[in-house]
């Protein structure tokens, strides 16, 4: 079976806190066979610039107020499918509804008061996410602005961080290459591009 090389990014907010996709962005994931976006894109048709280089499969976001007028709430909530034999999923990892703009709350005042960081939040998301979805080989999820790669059980669990930070963090993307060995992560900064203003 033929290796992938498939790029990951997450928290675009495109277009309405980002313009357009800094070309940061596609020089990181040019070559790549597919493009995987764990969320949190306020208009699909803003990804167009991606789909020149591949593929792309994108999933909803946390919900937005630019969701009622459709876009992003179109995308489906978790992607499952079969690449290169292994099973992968793609989601936000937020808890939808009311509980989770509830949780969401409580985690921006943790936040403020330094009880906890992006860090603690990626850790909580992939304990929770493995048990939804135990069968998963690799799950890629977003929503924590922060890049992270753990293993458990077995399951790769993958962050690709955010396009579009909102504090101290990094801007990032991933690369994941899937073949004989097992999935490969590499996390890329985004060292030159300041998506914290529109480009």
């Amino acid at each position: 079976m033929p290796a992938l090389t498939i790029g990951l990014l997450a928290d675009t907010h495109l277009p309405h806190r980002l313009k357009q996709l800094p070309k940061e962005v596609l020089d990181a994931l040019a070559g790549v066979d597919l493009i995987l976006h764990a969320g949190d894109v306020d208009d699909p048709a803003s990804l167009a610039p991606l789909e020149a280089i591949a593929p792309v499969r994108a999933v909803r976001g946390n919900f937005h107020v630019t969701d009622l007028a459709g876009g992003s709430a179109d995308l489906p909530a978790a992607i499952e499918m079969e690449l290169a034999g292994k099973r992968i999923v793609v989601t936000h990892g937020h808890l939808p509804g009311p509980i989770g703009f509830a949780i969401k709350g409580v985690l921006i005042a943790a936040k403020g008061l330094r009880l906890i960081d992006n860090g603690t939040i990626n850790r909580w998301m992939t304990r929770r996410l493995k048990r939804r979805y135990p069968q998963a080989d690799v799950i890629v999820f977003g929503h924590s602005h922060l890049a992270h790669v753990t293993q458990i059980e077995g399951t790769l669990l993958v962050n690709p961080g955010a396009v579009y930070v909102t504090g101290k963090e990094q801007p990032t993307v991933a690369r994941m290459r899937l073949g004989v060995d097992g999935p490969e992560v590499e996390i890329i900064q985004l060292g030159t591009c300041n998506p914290r203003r529109k480009t």
